[in-house]
């Protein structure tokens, strides 16, 4: 069971190669890891051996001026009682693994003096000296030096096997360290990247579904603070936007189709009892009358549905500049006051305090379409409230924030309904014929506030409603 499964994996990670950004990135990572190692291995060898070298030249420069100080010039001379020089029997009783060597020039003619003939500092392979050594035959690595001075050849060497031995000690050490350190590195490359394969499979599923119209699938919150972690939350976020709209758009078509299903229908009942009345010799233009009515209230709904639409397309956001709200609260004011008096009521002003009196509230943002936002507010407070209502517009700053709020003492709106008025079309009192809207007013403040990223409220005056607007400046 283990061998198909990892042939499996194995079949999984070859296909997904040249197509899997987090396989191939483990494998470059791995490269540049294995790359840089052996730079590493490389310079600490030379490193090494410098050093080594170093201590050995040094050592046999002391010993070289030791051998010499020993030697006078007057020794040479001087023979024992069997004969022999003392730099003979020097020679004799100092060989071995470290030794030195003092020869005349035919001496280096010699077959085993041949390597002694070049002077200074240099590194040779030579026989073992000793007679008494079992091992005397055995090619040992020396480091010697090699000096001539008066006739006479001075040959210091060190057994240069242990320095040799350290450097590949170093380097298999070397070596064993990058074995296992490949090998994590292989495993953590492989981990992740199959937890990232895992995450870009669900990904693709989601995205697939998505695309075949299932807006209900999620990838679903992450526990890892990565890339993909942070794209799996923006892709819930469009699907959970692109189903909030797809579900607006069907109630959009569902309530279009059932608000201008009557109006459309009185259309044509005006445009046949025109037709019957012309037909009978009778005056049409009271039926012509209701049926310009009817256009006009249709084309009123459209154009506010496409006026919606453009505003949270974000295609008005190039005309924001920097105005004072203040200033647009008044434009509006001499507009509505009269309105509000012929209607009953009164249309004021709140009075500011002291602090904020004659100060400018700045706030970027398109004139035209914050008139239309309050001038909606106020119409819909002229259009649904009662004979003596009140109606106050206050402009504060608060906090660092603006708030903007149009209070009424009327009939308010039932706290369970205060969120539905922003629907389309969506009305809280169908009842009212004589009062008759398209039901899209408050949908149209909404889309105009959050392309000022603002945020508005409902709340109950008692008695009455007051919207709240706040925005950021």
């Amino acid at each position: 069971m283990v061998l198909p499964s990892l042939r499996a994996t194995l079949r999984r990670y070859r296909e997904n190669l040249t197509r899997s950004s987090a396989i191939q990135q483990g494998l470059l990572n791995l490269s540049i890891f294995l790359i840089s190692l052996l730079l590493l291995s490389v310079t600490t060898y030379f490193f090494v051996q410098d050093a080594l070298s170093n201590r050995a030249d040094n050592d046999l420069r002391q010993r070289m001026s030791v051998l010499q100080e020993r030697l006078s010039d007057d020794d040479w001379e001087e023979e024992d009682d069997e004969g022999d020089s003392p730099y003979k029997k020097l020679n004799q009783s100092m060989q071995g693994d470290d030794f030195f060597l003092v020869l005349t020039e035919p001496d280096l003619k010699l077959d085993n003096n041949k390597a002694f003939s070049q002077t200074g500092l240099s590194t040779r392979v030579l026989k073992r000296r000793n007679t008494y050594r079992s091992d005397k035959n055995k090619d040992t690595r020396y480091r010697i030096l090699v000096e001539k001075r008066d006739g006479m050849v001075f040959v210091v060497g060190i057994n240069n096997d242990n320095d040799q031995e350290i450097i590949e000690i170093v380097m298999s050490a070397f070596m064993l360290n990058a074995l296992i350190a490949m090998l994590f590195t292989a495993l953590l490359v492989i981990y992740l990247a199959n937890r990232s394969h895992r995450q870009i499979r669900l990904i693709e599923h989601v995205l697939n579904h998505a695309a075949q119209g299932d807006l209900k699938q999620r990838i679903g919150p992450s526990d890892k603070n990565n890339d993909l972690g942070h794209v799996s939350d923006q892709i819930d976020t469009m699907l959970s936007r692109l189903e909030t709209s797809m579900t607006a758009m069907t109630d959009i078509s569902a309530n279009i189709a059932h608000e201008l299903k009557t109006p459309i229908s009185r259309l044509r009942h005006d445009l046949i009892t025109a037709l019957d009345q012309h037909e009978q010799g009778k005056d049409v233009e009271a039926a012509l009358n209701d049926a310009y009515e009817e256009t006009g209230y249709i084309t009123e709904t459209f154009d506010a549905l496409l006026r919606i639409a453009q505003i949270e397309g974000g295609a008005r956001r190039a005309n924001f500049t920097s105005l004072n709200l203040q200033s647009v609260i008044e434009t509006v004011l001499d507009i509505y006051i009269e309105v509000a008096e012929d209607a009953g009521m009164t249309l004021q002003l709140a009075a500011p305090s002291t602090a904020q009196s004659n100060k400018p509230v700045m706030i970027q943002g398109d004139k035209e379409l914050l008139v239309q936002m309050l001038a909606n507010l106020i119409e819909n407070a002229i259009r649904y409230c009662p004979e003596g209502t009140t109606i106050s517009v206050e402009c504060v700053e608060r906090n660092g924030r603006i708030q903007l709020s149009v209070a009424d003492n009327g009939s308010g709106i039932p706290e369970a309904e205060r969120e539905q008025v922003f629907q389309r079309l969506y009305r809280v009192d169908k009842s009212r014929s004589d009062k008759r809207g398209t039901g899209l007013g408050l949908s149209l403040v909404k889309a105009i506030i959050e392309l000022h990223h603002a945020t508005i409220t409902l709340e109950d005056n008692k008695p009455g409603l007051r919207a709240v607007i706040l925005f950021t400046p």
